[in-house]
């Protein structure tokens, strides 16, 4: 006989490891479903561990692997009776449509969906004669879909398999017979009709899933918002140094100019000593060798007029602006301030421990204060001297270190770091690196050394 051609619209559901229509198949903790025995033997092959053959997703979870059988635990995977019940209707909507109840040689042309059987055109007639079968419901077997089929298609009682399941236990979560509700179920204050249990787990499912949406959309919304401000913040970084280096390229211009203008005015000056230096080492040497090889009469010959020239070269000398180094007005000192500063917007202080922005839910983060995971990287080991001094920072607690108490003996102060590098330092017009500012406690603010000369005073408490 001819299949049905509804079959022909929808293709068989296949399992993705055997490529066959599925048996029994688990719903997978990654939602993709696959026979019951192809999970086992896939798990057998890959090992417990073994992740979805879709995937990779883990199967089973950790805290079972071990405990027991791996068919118990693969058979503890919830099944998908929709999709056995979708097969199951490709099963029966393609094979051959003979009449099930009058002669398997006569041609089927409907379906009885109470009686979950392929009849003939005489036994449509017998149904609608016979007052139990009168209401049945039939269909047309070449419009009858798998779809219709597997919606419509009635669960059988979880005692009694060749009764229909017509009512369901709560309290036992079964399906069940009207023989076991009137009997083993009598007691149960929830037993009710098949439909009512049916669309209330549905608006309870539904609800969960609109929580889990919501709960989705949340954490997408924490993610872009993470995203996002880690954008800004590498924006806002750029920008700074952009303005910083059109800043400094501004100021090295500036400062280029003025060397600039102090030079060319210099060299005016030098020229015109260089021109009396020059005539000064002239004379100098006519002086020498009329001194060396003049007679006395010649010497006192030509003394006066020679006497008069030095005499006004010598004068005149001594009227010329003298320069120095110190004259200049460009200090190069202020160079050395800038380049303090611009060294100070660098060092960055890095988190001692990463933050965790989105909580994780299977490992949510030990709950430990700021102040503890902050110091506890450095004050594990104690750094010292010039280790400390790489990672000093301000507001940390210091007491005085060997250097001080070889000095000027044992004090056993204790304070807290204002400024690295020293501000005082800079007010007293020294260079403040390598030197830091600390607050005595019930004392004043000291600057000390933290690398000046090699020289550290401090040590962390």
């Amino acid at each position: 006989m001819a299949a049905a051609s509804a079959t022909s619209s929808s293709e068989l559901p296949e399992c993705p490891v055997c490529h066959d229509g599925y048996k029994e198949p688990k719903i997978l903790p990654c939602t993709h479903l696959a026979c019951k025995k192809c999970v086992v033997s896939w798990l057998q092959k890959a090992g417990v561990k073994g992740g979805c053959p879709l995937c990779r997703a883990p199967i089973l979870p950790s805290t079972s692997r071990g405990q027991r059988d791996l068919d118990t635990l693969v058979n503890d995977l919830p099944t998908d009776l929709a999709t056995m019940a979708l097969v199951d209707s490709h099963k029966v909507l393609s094979g051959q449509h003979v009449c099930m109840i009058c002669d398997n040689s006569v041609a089927a042309t409907s379906f009885c969906l109470q009686c979950d059987a392929k009849i003939c055109k005489a036994c449509i007639r017998t149904h609608k004669n016979i007052p139990s079968t009168r209401k049945h419901v039939i269909e047309d077997l070449n419009k009858l879909s798998p779809q219709r089929l597997a919606e419509i298609n009635r669960a059988t009682c979880n005692v009694h398999d060749d009764r229909p399941a017509e009512v369901y236990c709560s309290t036992h979560q079964e399906l069940i017979c009207m023989l076991c509700a009137t009997t083993n179920h009598r007691s149960c204050a929830e037993v009710k009709a098949i439909p009512d249990v049916a669309t209330e787990k549905r608006r309870e499912l539904e609800q969960q899933a609109q929580r889990l949406r919501d709960r989705a959309t949340a954490l997408a919304t924490e993610i872009q918002d993470v995203t996002d401000t880690f954008k800004i913040m590498r924006k806002k970084a750029n920008d700074t140094f952009d303005d910083l280096e059109q800043c400094l390229k501004k100021r090295r211009q500036e400062v280029n100019e003025l060397i600039q203008a102090e030079e060319d005015a210099a060299m005016t000056s030098l020229a015109e000593l260089e021109k009396w230096r020059a005539a000064l080492v002239l004379n100098a040497a006519s002086v020498g060798n009329v001194v060396q090889s003049a007679s006395g009469g010649s010497l006192l010959g030509m003394i006066k007029g020679l006497k008069s020239r030095l005499d006004v070269l010598e004068s005149q000398t001594g009227t010329t602006r003298k320069m120095e180094v110190k004259d200049l007005t460009f200090d190069l000192q202020k160079l050395d301030q800038l380049r303090a500063d611009i060294a100070s917007l660098v060092k960055l202080t890095k988190p001692a421990t990463t933050p965790t922005t989105l909580q994780q839910p299977t490992q949510p983060p030990p709950a430990t204060s700021t102040a503890t995971s902050a110091t506890t990287p450095r004050t594990a080991y104690k750094p010292r001297n010039a280790a400390l001094a790489k990672v000093l920072r301000v507001g940390d607690r210091v007491k005085q270190g060997p250097l001080w108490t070889s000095y000027w003996g044992p004090k056993n102060k204790k304070g807290t770091v204002t400024a690295i590098p020293s501000r005082l330092a800079v007010q007293r017009g020294h260079d403040p690196q390598g030197v830091v500012d600390v607050q005595w406690d019930g004392g004043h603010e000291v600057s000390h050394c933290m690398g000046r000369d090699g020289l550290y005073a401090l040590e962390l408490l």
